[in-house]
């Protein structure tokens, strides 16, 4: 048989739908890293909450609650249950699933790279391509022992970015009045001037030495985390609770209901951390607050998928949202233009608005590039059947 890319007919509408919502939340939150030098900025002493306008305060609050933490996770569950279903139907095929499956991966980690190194340091896909590889140890895997680990490395996972990072902030905090302290003030500043202003060569240039390089060592840590969420993303497929939600309705309402309720208040909580509501070291708050949203992210994440099974299950609520849908179709193309975009308003070789536009602006901008990345998707899916970059990765995935 030969092989080919999923068609119309054997697509899941809801998972498109969803991704395309995942898409939003990403850009909601890849926003504050666009316009400002927050990996810089981790370096500072005291740095929790820095907002003076009140609009930008509950903004940036609201967005810590509802967004941080919680689509990206979105992402990597839709890439373990396509992994399965990717998987599954190769093998129902007689098709060599493994060898297929890698070549996917191999495209992956080269346009992710490549995104990280001469576009945005905040690419995700390289880690996506690097974490897949893991899944292969777990194809024959029952259901219950992908739950049991996939748990049990987002638990291991929290616990080791609480250490880390309070760990890290309280040697942070020990810079204070240093010349370590004046050092990394410097290069806030210098990001701020280069970002703004700079040429692309000066850019690439002050990314690789102060940003990838990090971002490439910090895989290690990140790995099991986004593994253990692409084997959740295994379990509902080997469940079949998205290919047949009807059949499974207990259990998505169930889920639902654990997942706002536990999730819920762990967002709360995180968001309160991060601005500073409590009478805590900053060092300890951001310790707390980064290894608690290694929960709260995945469990409100879960709500938001639930939530979206249950109330997508009606024919007519889905055709409401064909619109998102087509972002969904062209997740890959979507992803890399929303890079193109961010860098090109905010960084120096185009309009230069780094460090010029607050909380509040930077939302309001990103359902603006949403928008009309929501109008291409439409348009461009009316005259073919799949984005470029998805239509080059099925040309390299099959031949």
């Amino acid at each position: 048989m030969k092989t080919s890319p999923v068609q119309k007919s054997e697509r899941i509408v809801t998972l498109d739908i969803v991704r395309g919502v995942a898409l939003l939340g990403i850009l909601f939150a890849n926003m504050s890293f666009f316009k400002s030098p927050v990996y810089q900025m981790q370096s500072l002493p005291g740095q929790i909450s820095a907002f003076t306008d009140p609009f930008d305060e509950w903004t940036a609050f609201f967005i810590d609650v509802f967004v941080v933490g919680k689509f990206y996770p979105m992402f990597s569950l839709l890439f373990g249950l396509g992994f399965y279903l990717f998987y599954e139907r190769l093998k129902h095929k007689e098709l060599p699933a493994k060898k297929i499956y890698i070549r996917r991966l191999i495209f992956l980690i080269i346009l992710g790279l490549a995104h990280l190194v001469f576009i945005w340091s905040g690419d995700i896909l390289h880690t996506y391509a690097v974490t897949g590889f893991f899944l292969l140890f777990f194809v024959r895997r029952k259901a219950k022992t992908l739950l049991y680990w996939g748990i049990s490395l987002i638990t291991v996972s929290a616990v080791v970015f609480f250490l880390l990072t309070t760990a890290g902030g309280f040697v942070i905090s020990l810079k204070s009045g240093t010349a370590l302290e004046l050092e990394a003030t410097n290069l806030v500043q210098a990001a701020h001037a280069i970002y703004s202003s700079g040429t692309y060569g000066e850019i690439l240039s002050f990314r690789l030495t102060e940003e990838v390089i990090y971002i490439i060592i910090n895989i290690f840590f990140t790995v099991p985390n986004i593994l253990g969420i692409f084997l959740l993303g295994m379990y509902i497929g080997r469940r079949n609770l998205i290919q047949q939600p009807i059949n499974h309705l207990p259990f998505w309402k169930k889920l639902q209901l654990i997942s706002f309720i536990i999730g819920g208040p762990l967002a709360i909580l995180y968001a309160c951390l991060q601005h500073g509501f409590f009478d805590l070291p900053y060092w300890l708050a951001s310790g707390i607050a980064e290894g608690l949203n290694i929960f709260a992210g995945p469990l409100l994440m879960l709500f938001y998928v639930a939530s979206a099974v249950l109330w997508l299950r009606r024919p007519h609520r889905t055709r409401l949202f064909q619109p998102i849908a087509s972002v969904g179709k062209m997740a890959l193309t979507n992803y890399l233009c929303q890079s193109l975009i961010g860098v090109f308003i905010f960084y120096g070789f185009g309009l230069g608005f780094y460090g010029t536009v607050g909380p509040t602006a930077g939302a309001l901008l990103t359902i603006l590039i949403y928008s009309l990345q929501t109008v291409g998707s439409v348009l461009w899916l009316k005259y073919f059947n799949q984005g470029p970059l998805e239509k080059a990765w099925r040309i390299w995935t099959y031949r």
